[in-house]
């Protein structure tokens, strides 16, 4: 019935990272620019880093849907709190399956050198996309982050190393200098703006199937207010605020929805 009140064929702001919805505002589309920039350039390693529900890791599922899998393999890691020997072997299996029990660390390095000089050879790209990467903190996975990088032919990255995390991540990179000099593409992603969390919640909506937005210029000023231009604050209070509305059967979401969804929340 929530969809239906709302004319709607899928609920819009689910925070799952579903590529289909992503929006590429101004900052999230730099973001993009600079991590295909790095990738189709061969630039060895970039990072993106951004507060807690700024949209990186729907920024990475957007990317991995663009980039084509005729010219690039890509591993993504989600878990990167791992010591150097299983760290290396989750790397291994993210790019060859069913890889088995993790041998020793030199076979582990040789094979995966062997994978990747493989997808040269075959015109193919190797990407690893490690998100979360704030999560290392053992200093020994850090030095096994720059020695990947260290997989060069006489004129090219054998990999492309995308590391996205939280603000912390740039400490923790600091604190590692030898592969902070090898990081070639920085950026922060940025909260929305008013404009952008107007087009965000628009550009949601839209993909889920509403032709118009239920939302008065004053509930999208009042959204901005409180989330601060959050993408993961916006998701939940707008679809706090539909939940609302569809119980008080209305069908236009004002100020005093939102205000009362974000006491809901809280």
């Amino acid at each position: 019935m929530y969809l239906e009140h709302w004319n709607l064929n899928h609920l819009p702001f689910e925070n799952v990272p579903n590529p289909s919805f992503f929006y590429p505002s101004p900052t999230h589309e730099e973001a993009m620019e600079r991590l295909k920039y790095a990738v189709q350039y061969g630039k060895g390693a970039a990072m993106i880093t951004g507060g807690v529900g700024c949209g990186k890791t729907i920024l990475s599922r957007a990317l991995i849907k663009i980039l084509e899998k005729e010219r690039y393999q890509v591993a993504a890691m989600t878990n990167p709190l791992l010591a150097p020997v299983a760290f290396l072997h989750s790397v291994m299996c993210s790019f060859k399956e069913s890889y088995g029990d993790a041998p020793p660390k030199a076979k582990l390095w040789n094979e995966l050198e062997d994978r990747l000089r493989t997808n040269m050879e075959r015109g193919k790209g190797s990407v690893l996309i490690i998100d979360e990467a704030q999560a290392i903190s053992d200093k020994r996975t850090l030095e096994e982050l720059r020695m990947l990088l260290n997989l060069q032919t006489d004129d090219k990255f054998m990999l492309t190393l995308l590391l996205l995390g939280q603000l912390e991540l740039e400490h923790l990179v600091e604190g590692a200098e030898p592969l902070q000099q090898r990081i070639a593409i920085k950026y922060r992603l940025n909260p929305l703006s008013l404009t952008d969390v107007g087009a965000y919640v628009d550009h949601r909506l839209s993909i889920a199937g509403s032709n118009q937005s239920p939302f008065s210029d004053e509930a999208l000023e009042t959204i901005h207010a409180c989330t601060r231009g959050v993408p993961r604050d916006i998701n939940n209070l707008c679809d706090r605020s539909l939940l609302a509305g569809y119980l008080e059967n209305i069908e236009r979401v004002d100020k005093a929805v939102v205000d009362e969804a974000w006491q809901d929340l809280h």
